[in-house]
């Protein structure tokens, strides 16, 4: 599932945009015609600015590539569909629809293909070094923004080498150090863009916001809230994360943050935790043997995944305050499927085992509580028996959720297989 939760395009959101000629200009269109002569200089113009506002040099020359926005949404889908596997999505989906974020109504893949498709305004190819940009044959202040976004996105990789490492960690499965990367990055990015904004005169200042909010939002106002917060979360909380940075060390703390990397999205929400070097604490989960399932994938869930995903039946303030006490966690997938199966008929049962470990016993009372409170909302378990020992089991509907409450410790059970849940349980605190 945090393959999907931490899928990384380098990318630019629209709506998120709140010397030598060294530029390799190419254009591609389909339905609109850009002259790629008359953006040379634009573009020679906007490489200069980034260089300027971010304080440093291209080390190589940077290929920008200017498209409809036809075009722009054809590479966006053609790249989730090569990053995404069918197991991958086939098991998030169920596993999202037991704990109640989907309703089966939404079909996954579909709605991410959509919501970036609708939502990207540009893309960073750090394998190729192109830039990817919507655009016309005259660039507005928005897409001259999304360039100098990219541009930031390509200097700093080629001075610090953060997406290779990304691809490192995501084959890895280390899904959270690569979220809090891509915060630095997207945060880093956003943060300077903004500043070209302000160094604009004011008439193109105003024509930038105006048409970052006329952007087409129809396919995220259809989608679960969710969706459009963990599609910008890396920008919005990114850009929280390098603005204090700026604030205590100005740039040079940024830059320094490519050497010290951040490694969870705790450090990201709360930069004291970076600055302490405070680390996710080890958890394990005991191996349990399951008949008839595998285990699918395994990781740290993190403080951002827990609060988006684990407690969204519950109101947003009691969410921050409930993921706040993380400290540290362990989640393991067991799913009864064929991984060589493709389609609808392939989603058989998952099983989901997630352990926290809070700072305090006080930390993990309120994140069972929440927990439970949650499950009751929105997953379908029926009635929940009064907690016993700091145990409370829902029982009498179609899945089954287990939260134990341990001094330190959540162990938080989901299924679709009751029978498994039980499985799970008494392996797991037997």
């Amino acid at each position: 599932m945090r393959r999907i939760a931490a899928l990384v395009v380098t990318l630019s959101l629209l709506a998120a945009a709140c010397g030598d000629d060294i530029a390799d200009v190419t254009t591609t269109a389909t339905s609109t015609s850009i002259d790629a002569a008359g953006l040379t200089e634009q573009i020679d113009t906007l490489v200069d600015a980034a260089e300027q506002v971010r304080g440093l040099e291209f080390v190589v020359e940077p290929v920008i590539t200017i498209v409809s926005a036809e075009e722009l949404a054809e590479r966006i889908r053609a790249q989730i569909e090569e990053d995404l596997e069918p197991d991958d999505v086939a098991v998030a989906q169920r596993l999202y629809e037991i704990l109640g974020v989907l309703d089966g109504t939404i079909d996954l893949l579909d709605a991410y293909i959509s919501l970036y498709a609708e939502q990207v305004g540009g893309f960073y190819d750090h394998e190729t070094g192109e830039m990817v940009i919507m655009g016309g044959s005259e660039l507005s202040p928005l897409s001259k923004s999304i360039v100098v976004h990219e541009l930031v996105h390509a200097l700093t990789d080629q001075h610090y080498g953060f997406a290779g490492l990304s691809d490192e960690l995501w084959d890895a499965g280390e899904f959270e150090r690569v979220s809090a990367i891509s915060s630095l990055a997207e945060g880093d990015a956003t943060y300077f863009q903004l500043v070209y904004l302000e160094s604009l005169p004011a008439s193109e200042q105003v024509d930038a916001v105006t048409e970052s909010m006329d952007v087409d939002t129809t396919v995220m106002d259809s989608l679960p809230a969710w969706f459009a917060e963990d599609l910008t979360f890396p920008y919005d909380s990114g850009f929280g994360f390098v603005e204090r940075l700026i604030t205590d060390g100005e740039v040079a703390a940024v830059n320094q943050a490519y050497e010290l990397l951040p490694e969870t999205t705790e450090q990201i929400l709360h930069p004291e935790k970076y600055y302490l070097r405070e680390p996710g604490l080890p958890v394990v989960i005991p191996t349990v043997d399951v008949p008839g399932y595998t285990v699918f994938e395994e990781g740290q869930f993190g403080e951002w995944n827990t609060r988006l995903f684990l407690l969204d039946g519950i109101d947003p303030g009691d969410a921050i305050v409930a993921s706040a006490g993380w400290g540290g966690d362990r989640y393991r997938i067991y799913w009864q499927g064929d991984p060589a199966c493709t389609g609808d008929d392939c989603r058989g049962p998952v099983a989901f085992v997630y352990r926290f470990q809070g700072d305090s016993p006080r930390d993990a009372e309120e994140l069972a509580d929440a927990i439970a409170r949650s499950a009751h909302a929105i997953m379908k378990v029926g009635s929940a028996r009064t907690p016993v020992n700091g145990v409370t089991t829902f029982t009498g509907g179609d899945d089954f959720a287990y939260v134990r409450l341990s001094g330190e410790e959540v162990l938080f059970i989901a299924t679709d297989d009751p029978g498994v849940g039980q499985t799970l349980v008494a392996g797991l605190t037997g």
